[in-house]
């Protein structure tokens, strides 16, 4: 082997060390990738259930629109993120930052509704909930898809150049 093929492998080597790092399931990249998610999302929905006195979605107005396209987009932001952090397990890095924002934004909710304002959680809520949580998975994967895309579409700087 002379000494250009043993760089050559030598920095492959190091690649490859480095891919079966990011292979590892990556709890820092999900904590900040939910993170994302909730640093838009919280603030939206407390405007949103505060509006006037009471949530958006009770006036007759159709501004509540415009925050779950906020908190979609956010959701969809917090996969792209996990998708470009972790391109191996895309999907499964932004669903499960996914479920751990969704859990927050639930809880955040079910409190607000117990302690707050003293009120039950009535049927229609808990089908919204169900419907913002299937909606929530399905844009932070689809996130993670694009992110993954723009991840392995960016040149690596370990990669030998081509002659």
């Amino acid at each position: 082997m002379n000494k250009e093929q043993l760089n050559y492998k030598s920095s492959r080597d190091d690649y490859n060390s480095h891919n079966q790092h990011r292979r590892a399931f990556g709890w820092a990249d999900v904590a900040i990738s939910a993170l994302l998610t909730l640093v838009v999302s919280v603030p939206t929905m407390a405007v949103e259930e505060s509006w006037h006195g009471h949530p958006m979605i009770d006036e007759s107005t159709h501004l509540w629109i415009i925050a779950a396209c906020l908190v979609a987009a956010a959701f969809l932001a917090g996969g792209v993120f996990a998708g470009h952090r972790r391109p191996v397990a895309a999907p499964k890095h932004a669903t499960v930052a996914a479920g751990l924002a969704v859990a927050v934004l639930v809880a955040a909710d079910l409190l607000r509704r117990l302690w707050l304002a003293h009120k039950g959680v009535p049927a229609g809520v808990a089908e919204l909930w169900c419907l913002g949580a299937v909606a929530a998975f399905l844009l932070s994967a689809a996130g993670s898809l694009l992110g993954r895309r723009l991840a392995t579409n960016a040149p690596h700087q370990d990669a030998k150049p081509r002659e």
